[in-house]
């Protein structure tokens, strides 16, 4: 059975919990090898709504085994927090649940760095969720952080968590990395290399979900810099995060929505303003999982997509959000640049001065969430996503629509 990689393809929230979540009915193990609590992926089933932001999206099914690898930075107290609140919803995590003895813990004092560094660019601010992402990795790559084998040796790990808060902090703040060393060492206990336990379980003919975090254009190398993440979010690093070769990956599946959404500042060139904005983001909810605010919305840019692509080798697409679209009787897809590149490679900061070129598509009428098939659709809509596939070079496999894991439709070939 095949190891399968699952990247978003925009700056975030492109739908992944949902597509783990649904892809997992068939996994026995889900690892999760970027970013940390300032992730956001959401599950509906049923009438629950469940929200997981640094345990594996698969593992809300029963028996799926939960990875974190060295790529994650992870919040103990908030991860423990999580843990406890998905006990609560009927799903038991913790005797299923291991992590990377190389993944860094965000450190209390990391939020305040990150909200510091926030304040002081001003209107240059990134726009992060201020969990204390950015730090870690700094840290991280600065070579003082403080990793999961760290917490094995309880006193060493201790003195050194205190001695980044100093002399002279104020109680509250004492008490919070108090409880980070205590939550910290109960993590350490959950410490194994990922990379055998994937191994095994393809040798055994299993299958394996590698969930990314994030998107692949808040990626730091291959993403709007300096608007983006810290951690890796493209699907090379699910290898080195997991410790396996990429010689093990069978499949990458890209996520992506049938329209752009952005939270957090950066260019976003196809962005909206007006009643369709409005309509995409009232009838998406298309407010930030972790953070709450609204996001920016915009029509679908295939040149974005078929770069993000290119990046991450997708075999096949995965469009969510296409009943949001339902009612609007024209869709635009942005298909170049005015004055920029045929095939294009990230322009950087560039990319907010490029005008975009567009494709317009009639839209269709009805409410599809119901849809169970792919001939079923109305035919408007299996041209909307024909067409993102033939703009972007991937097939589109699989449609969501609906936020429930039901609520999804395979292509038929």
């Amino acid at each position: 059975m095949p190891l399968e990689v699952v990247v978003g393809l925009g700056w975030g929230d492109e739908g992944k919990g949902k597509i783990v979540d649904f892809l997992s009915r068939d996994a026995s193990v889900v690892a999760r090898f970027s970013g940390g609590a300032n992730a956001g992926h959401t599950v509906r089933i049923g009438d629950r709504r469940i929200v997981l932001h640094q345990i594996p999206t698969g593992m809300i099914r029963e028996g799926v085994t939960g990875l974190l690898g060295a790529g994650c930075v992870i919040d103990p107290t908030a991860f423990l927090e999580e843990c406890r609140s998905l006990r609560e919803n009927g799903v038991s995590v913790l005797e299923r649940l291991m992590v990377s003895h190389h993944a860094h813990f965000v450190h209390p004092c990391y939020l305040l760095e990150e909200k510091a560094d926030e304040e002081a660019r001003g209107s240059g601010a990134i726009g992060t969720t201020l969990r204390g992402i950015g730090p870690a990795y700094v840290h991280k790559y600065a070579r003082n952080g403080l990793r999961v084998e760290d917490a094995l040796d309880p006193a060493g790990f201790g003195k050194s968590a205190l001695a980044i808060l100093g002399e002279g902090a104020a109680p509250a703040l004492r008490a919070k990395v108090e409880r980070f060393v205590e939550d910290a060492i109960s993590i350490a206990g959950m410490a194994a290399d990922p990379g055998p336990v994937i191994l095994d379980a393809l040798g055994r003919g299993e299958m394996v979900l590698a969930e990314g975090a994030q998107g692949t254009l808040l990626d730091p190398d291959s993403g709007t810099y300096p608007f983006v993440t810290c951690g890796s979010c493209v699907s090379a690093a699910a290898c080195i995060s997991l410790g396996v070769g990429p010689s093990k990956v069978d499949e990458v599946v890209g996520v992506v929505k049938a329209y752009s959404t952005r939270v957090g500042s950066g260019p976003f060139p196809t962005e909206l303003d007006g009643p369709v904005a409005d309509h995409i983001r009232k009838r998406g909810n298309e407010y930030g999982t972790t953070t709450g605010r609204p996001r920016r919305c915009g029509w679908f840019d295939a040149s974005l997509s078929a770069y993000a692509s290119r990046i991450n080798g997708c075999d096949w697409l995965a469009l969510t959000m296409l009943d949001v679209l339902g009612g609007l009787e024209v869709l635009r897809i942005s298909t170049g640049y005015s004055g920029g590149p045929a095939r294009l490679a990230l322009p950087g900061g560039r990319l907010g001065l490029l005008t975009p070129v567009y494709e317009d598509l009639p839209g269709w009428t009805g409410e599809i969430s119901a849809v169970s098939s792919w001939s079923d659709l109305p035919a408007r809509a299996r041209s909307y996503a024909e067409r993102i596939g033939a703009l972007t070079g991937v097939p589109v496999r699989l449609v969501s629509t609906g936020p429930d894991r039901t609520q999804t439709v395979w292509r038929e070939a």
